[in-house]
């Protein structure tokens, strides 16, 4: 399930600095990092989910590798090397139905954190979100509220989530 876009996210400059010689793509066009990002997505969120095993969220990730379609996996890359991540998926709270899509996986490898990469990957799904149409996006978090209000995005609630304090934000894309 495409769309047609008139400018590809892929080939937009992020107007968040990224490091020199990294770029965003898709994990789609390099398969071989599922593996590692599997296992940094099971290391950072694997608490939310303990009934979940690193296979599991490796096949979970795996079914998420579109391209310009819900759901994809973003990916920051350094020649091989693995940088971060950002995913757009229909639900990330099934104790919100109501609310699709969402911004979800956020992830900057250590080496590479409070650089900008995470903005850039964020601002990257959005693009995408907007070039489908997508007019509220949603997210939530336990620990970057301010982060995310700095890039736009306003609290539409406070609950606990699977055990855990978390934030639920939207962003306005389209009207």
């Amino acid at each position: 399930m495409g769309a047609d876009r008139t400018q590809d996210p892929a080939r937009q400059v992020s107007a968040y600095r990224i490091p020199d010689g990294m770029r965003l793509a898709y994990l789609a066009d390099h398969p071989a990092l599922l593996p590692q990002l599997a296992e940094l997505h099971f290391a950072e969120w694997g608490r939310l989910r303990p009934d979940e095993t690193l296979r599991g969220r490796t096949l979970r990730l795996g079914n998420c590798c579109g391209r310009g379609s819900i759901p994809m996996v973003v990916v920051a890359v350094r020649g091989d090397e693995l940088c971060g991540s950002a995913m757009l998926v229909a639900q990330d709270m099934e104790t919100r139905p109501d609310l699709t899509p969402w911004l979800a996986g956020v992830y900057v490898t250590p080496p590479y954190r409070r650089r900008g990469l995470g903005s850039a990957l964020v601002e990257r799904i959005v693009s995408e979100a907007a070039s489908l149409r997508v007019p509220t996006l949603f997210l939530y978090t336990s620990g970057a509220e301010s982060l995310y209000a700095r890039l736009g995005w306003t609290v539409l609630d406070r609950c606990k989530y699977r055990g855990i304090d978390v934030t639920v934000m939207a962003k306005q894309i389209a009207s």
